[in-house]
């Protein structure tokens, strides 16, 4: 009898690791190095692209010039780039670095997954960890692990198999309420047979309080996230979107304070996301 219940035990562990929150660590003031500033909260639901080098590593300018390209290709998607030295390398000469090599994406030194991090030996070194913490590249091809960043992205936006959207699914109802109420509607018009196995976890879902207002606001940041460049002809159209996302940003900012932890944070995230969208027009 003891025994069974060890298992039962080692079982319901094994769960919850599986479904966990995502670790990142170091991502605080005392390792911050330059560009955008993030947060272990922020990276939740988000790919991401991660950059470290050692101390001798050599062009490391020219390395974070090209992730820079990265970034301003894919900022408006799903991801973060997050980049920094490895522990050891003097803080001073990385801020110089980062500083010559003008980057807007967050560094952080020996900033990295919590748990899990692949282990390399090279002076520079590239993994991309999709939303659910799967490590899908490790090496040092910025251009393989560009492509690995796409698939990455691709696979959260349209999962290509029910298993594949059971993956993100059963990650987002564990951590991310708004997110997977989005995908739960979405997984159910796609595969209603295999959509029942998750009927308790709607129920639980359903008796969330502001949970539709939060999943409206998800929707609306991915949404804008995903908007097109307004050209100098489209001032018109642009004050109309300013006004509509300064609408939303009022309107929503009470969810920050929601008592469930998971929903605040992503309320906080999306708010984040928008304020971002605001500073650029």
């Amino acid at each position: 009898m003891k025994s069974k219940i060890v298992l039962m035990c080692a079982l319901m562990l094994s769960v919850v690791s599986v479904h966990a929150a995502v670790a990142w660590r170091n991502l605080d003031a005392e390792h911050y190095l330059g560009g955008r500033k993030a947060s272990v909260g922020y990276l939740q639901g988000k790919a991401v692209f991660v950059v470290r080098w050692r101390a001798d590593a050599k062009d490391v300018r020219d390395l974070l010039k090209r992730i820079e390209e990265v970034w301003e290709g894919f900022k408006t998607k799903q991801l973060v780039v997050l980049a920094g030295p490895c522990a050891g390398v003097d803080a001073t000469a990385a801020k110089e670095q980062v500083s010559a090599a003008g980057v807007t994406f967050p560094v952080y030194a020996d900033a990295g997954l919590g748990a899990g991090e692949p282990v390399f030996e090279s002076a520079t070194f590239l993994y991309v960890v999709d939303e659910t913490g799967k490590v899908v590249y490790r090496g040092q091809d910025d251009r393989t692990a560009t492509q690995a960043l796409v698939s990455a992205l691709t696979d959260m936006d349209a999962p290509r198999s029910p298993k594949q959207w059971k993956r993100f699914l059963d990650y987002e109802l564990a951590n991310l309420p708004g997110h997977g109420y989005l995908r739960l509607k979405e997984f159910h018009k796609r595969f209603p047979k295999d959509a029942r196995e998750y009927t308790p976890q709607a129920k639980e879902l359903a008796a969330l309080p502001n949970l539709k207002a939060l999943a409206d606001l998800v929707a609306f940041a991915k949404r804008a996230k995903d908007a097109p460049v307004f050209t100098a002809k489209d001032k018109a159209k642009m004050r109309k979107y300013q006004s509509l996302v300064n609408e939303v940003l009022e309107k929503c900012e009470p969810l920050k304070g929601l008592s469930d932890p998971r929903m605040a944070q992503e309320a906080k995230n999306a708010l984040a996301d928008l304020k971002w969208i605001q500073a650029t027009f």
